[in-house]
């Protein structure tokens, strides 16, 4: 079957998700000249912000959340905020959502991102989650009265809350089950640098542990530990990750439980006219292998989304891979720690001190190479931005050799509906 002309038929192309990945496909189906409906749906009521700035500038009070809108160009966008969608037909091409609308689609742009999972060892409510704009708020109000906080995760997110907490002078505990912190988004070098410097800041650690209960104690909680030790603490913080936001596609036909499997394309395998992009996806990122693979970081999503709108935009029905380099940022303990490409855990290992004869060597700045077959595939940086942004961007403009995805058959006999739903529009600009 011969696949639509796209820009002509494409009456309404809705986006279910309006975070970085969702906003970045649809500026990116305007730039490429699409002219008809783009209709936004997302289930916070807020229009799109700037996610990591929970974990940064709204704990310590230098935010509010008015700051953190995301800076957007608006297309001629149709806004409806503060729905969930709980479904999806692409039989009759419907998205439903909790309030009962029904969204009629030609095309459909999947960029839900992921939900926060509350840990089984909270038994009790009241344990803080850090994943949205109204987590942010409540634990930044929880922490005014806190002496000590509990912080369960020591990955980027929960690094930062402990900069936060610390930065306001109130003492914290970090709980995490490696020997060393951010050791997945840094690798085991630079955690280790990272976490003396940490210990250094007062943070006090519980690493190589995992939590075994949570409970109520007086007016705080009492965490206990896997080898029996009790900690007590005014506030718990779970940092522990998240899940892709699938639940709402589990009557579509497509196996979505660990993420939506997309081609190198960033095509939804069995549906058509269906792309996903962001934390809820997983595809073949064919400049790093054939396997499947998520980038959930902002730029990764910001990438992803570009991709995306082209290639749900592709006229030939054939429009290239997306090859995306994960890279990201983070500054925190006055470290600026800046992350580019692949930290492949089989590849040779380069160090560079830039100031040999100083102990802190992370505040000093340090260079972590990650090499495979002689190639520079990652990097690592902390404290030396300049040494950095050369070796990433002759990384990134070094060529890999082509790799070959493993066919994932589409479904292409799916008739198009060409109704549209017409609820009440709402634009951002009207969202208090």
């Amino acid at each position: 079957m011969t696949r639509r002309n796209r820009r002509a038929d494409y009456g309404r192309i809705l986006i279910v998700g309006t975070g970085r990945a969702g906003v970045a496909a649809a500026e990116e189906l305007r730039r490429q000249g699409y002219p008809g409906e783009i209709a936004m749906v997302g289930a916070e009521k807020e229009g799109p912000y700037d996610r990591p700035s929970c974990s940064k500038g709204i704990l310590t009070g230098h935010k509010r959340p008015q700051d953190t809108r995301m800076p957007f160009h608006d297309e001629d966008l149709t806004w409806y905020l503060g729905r969930k969608a709980v479904d999806l037909d692409p039989d009759n091409r419907r998205v439903e959502t909790d309030t009962g609308e029904s969204f009629a689609y030609d095309g459909l742009v999947i960029a839900t991102g992921s939900s926060p999972t509350m840990p089984k060892w909270a038994a009790e409510p009241g344990v803080h989650l850090l994943h949205n704009l109204e987590h942010a708020w409540s634990l930044r109000r929880a922490l005014r009265d806190a002496e000590r906080v509990i912080i369960v995760g020591g990955g980027i997110t929960g690094s930062e809350v402990a900069s936060a907490v610390r930065s306001m002078a109130r003492n914290c505990v970090v709980i995490d089950s490696k020997p060393q912190v951010m050791v997945r988004a840094l690798g085991e070098e630079v955690g280790n640098h990272v976490t003396d410097v940490m210990r250094g800041e007062g943070v006090d650690f519980r690493l190589g542990h995992r939590v075994a209960t949570a409970n109520r104690f007086r007016d705080g909680w009492m965490v206990q530990l896997d080898d029996g030790e009790n900690l007590v603490g005014d506030v718990v913080v779970a940092t522990t990750g998240g899940r892709p936001d699938t639940a709402w596609l589990s009557n579509s036909g497509i196996d979505a439980s660990k993420g939506v499997v997309c081609d190198e394309s960033l095509r939804v395998v069995g549906l058509e006219d269906v792309v996903a992009c962001g934390a809820v996806a997983t595809w073949p990122n064919l400049r790093y292998g054939p396997q499947l693979r998520k980038a959930e970081h902002w730029i990764s999503s910001l990438e992803q989304g570009r991709g995306a709108a082209r290639t749900l935009l592709a006229e030939d029905g054939d429009p290239g891979p997306v090859t995306v380099i994960p890279r990201f940022w983070t500054e925190q303990w006055g470290l600026r720690i800046q992350v580019c490409g692949e930290l492949v855990p089989d590849g040779e290992v380069s160090i560079s001190e830039m100031k040999r004869h100083r102990r802190d060597t992370a505040r000093a700045g340090v260079v972590v190479g990650y090499h495979r077959d002689d190639r520079l595939v990652g990097l690592v940086s902390v404290n030396a931005a300049h040494a950095f942004t050369s070796l990433a961007r002759a990384m990134i403009a070094t060529p890999l050799p082509t790799l070959q995805a493993t066919p994932m058959p589409l479904q292409t006999d799916r008739p198009l509906n060409t109704e549209i739903a017409e609820p009440a529009r709402r634009r951002l600009a009207s969202v208090a």
